[in-house]
């Protein structure tokens, strides 16, 4: 009788134990800002994830002639895209990206400088990639 007892309370902590984990790891996702892959190289900046909840943002050096091709398929979500320099208007600006959405386009740079590309992402999977193409 004090074995099966004994049995029980081993049997009931561990269920406690692992019921327990199993919560404290969907709240650790749930409170994930990003889970996915950033690239950042000279030229390139792109971001695939399963699941983003922030803003990141890149500066990458365009010359004038310059052409930026720009592409994303937002698979869940809201996202927010802005390319521009400092104190300017925006080359390009995208507001409420949501599920489906897919772009596939170029943006010529008619100004020498440093621009930040800004993404906005709010509970969104997807992929966004932006890659600088030289002028000729």
């Amino acid at each position: 009788m004090i074995r099966t007892r004994k049995k029980i309370i081993l049997l009931t902590v561990l269920i406690v134990v692992i019921l327990a984990s199993g919560i404290l790891t969907l709240t650790m996702r749930q409170d994930s800002k990003f889970d996915g892959e950033r690239i950042s190289d000279p030229g390139h900046f792109a971001l695939r994830f399963d699941r983003m909840n922030m803003t990141d943002s890149e500066i990458v050096v365009l010359q004038e002639g310059d052409v930026l091709h720009v592409s994303w398929q937002i698979e869940k979500g809201n996202v927010d895209i802005v390319i521009g320099q400092e104190n300017e208007n925006p080359v390009y600006k995208a507001n409420d990206r949501v599920a489906g959405d897919e772009a596939d386009f170029y943006v010529e740079i008619s100004k020498s400088g440093y621009y930040t590309i800004t993404v906005s992402v709010r509970e969104a999977k997807g992929i966004i990639d932006f890659l600088k193409i030289g002028s000729e």
